[in-house]
């Protein structure tokens, strides 16, 4: 396409905190669905058309940006708050994924798609091969073993307690 290297410059001068190609995707994606919707009448304004995207585009993140920004400094933790949680934040991390790693490979496609991608369950079991239904109760078993497993002790711990 054409307009893709003229998307990309626009981004890589305007934004700071974006990635350059998720913006030219989510872009493109929006010029797309207007040429398939009919909004652009003439392919003279087509360019014009996607400026006005890139523009909208760059100015509704920077609004998002800004956004999250507000919130974090009003309602989230302190720098105190995180000196006191990190530790245990970095512990209980270490212990999701020792029991993630413990899930199947088919179990850990499922939550990683549907947590991570946001992935529909059709799309799921298409890619595995498999029903909707069979995806629901991988998730659901999957689910249980992560919360029965967070709840035992993390492995590695109980033995440097027990060679201490």
């Amino acid at each position: 396409m054409r307009l893709l290297p003229a998307v990309r410059a626009f981004a890589a001068r305007r934004l700071r905190s974006v990635s350059v190609e998720d913006f030219a995707h989510d872009a493109l994606t929006l010029f797309v669905e207007a040429l398939r919707a009919g909004r652009i009448e003439h392919s003279s304004a087509a360019a014009g058309f996607a400026l006005g995207i890139c523009r909208n585009l760059a100015r509704e993140r920077a609004r998002n940006d800004e956004r999250r920004r507000d919130l974090t400094e009003r309602f989230g933790p302190t720098a105190a708050d995180l000196l006191a949680w990190d530790s245990e934040i970095l512990v209980r991390r270490e212990h999701l994924e020792d029991c993630y790693s413990q899930l199947t490979s088919k179990a850990r496609h499922v939550i990683r798609a549907t947590f991570c991608e946001d992935a529909v369950d059709h799309d799921i079991a298409c890619a595995l091969s498999i029903t909707e239904a069979n995806v629901r109760i991988i998730r659901h078993r999957s689910l249980l073993a992560l919360r029965t497993c967070l709840d035992k002790p993390i492995s590695w711990t109980q033995v440097e307690r027990s060679s201490s």
